[in-house]
C-alpha cells in the first residue's frame, strides 16, 4: 500500500487509527492483529545425534519457543541441523519468530529419560 491513502470504511464501519511520528511528520497509522483467533501446540521431542524434526513448517505460526531439558546441548536450524548449527545448551531456551520447520541435533547419541526432551510451545492462527 502506498503512503498516505484515503481509505472509506463504509457505512457504520470506522478504521481505529494511532497517531504516530515517522521521519519527524506525524501520520496516521492503522492497528493491526498480527493473526487471527491465536491458538497453541505443545509437545516434546528426544534429539540425537541424526537430525530431527523438533518442530514441522506451518505457515500459520507466529512464534515458537524452545527449551532445551536433555543433559547434552542441541544444535537447531532451519535445515538439516549439524553441529555447526545455533547451539542451545542444558537448560537454555530460545523464541523463534519463524513457521519454518526447526530441525536439532546433538553431538553425540543420546537417550532421553522421563521428560528430558526439547520441549516447545508454538503459536498460529
Amino acid at each position: 500500500m502506498a503512503d498516505n491513502v484515503e481509505v472509506t470504511a463504509g457505512s457504520g464501519t470506522s478504521v481505529a487509527t494511532d497517531e504516530r511520528t515517522i521521519d519527524s511528520v506525524a501520520v496516521q497509522v492503522q492497528r493491526i492483529a498480527p493473526h487471527g483467533a491465536p491458538n497453541i501446540t505443545v509437545g516434546q521431542v528426544e534429539v540425537s545425534n541424526t537430525s530431527t524434526a523438533i518442530v514441522a513448517a506451518d505457515s500459520t505460526r507466529q512464534s515458537v519457543t524452545i527449551v532445551n531439558r536433555q543433559t547434552v546441548a542441541v544444535y537447531l536450524d532451519d535445515a538439516t541441523a549439524t553441529t555447526g548449527a545455533f547451539r542451545l545448551d542444558p537448560g537454555d531456551g530460545v523464541t523463534l519468530s519463524t513457521g519454518a520447520v526447526i530441525n536439532g541435533i546433538t553431538a553425540s547419541a543420546y537417550t532421553a529419560s522421563g521428560d528430558a526432551k526439547v520441549h516447545y510451545v508454538a503459536t498460529h492462527d
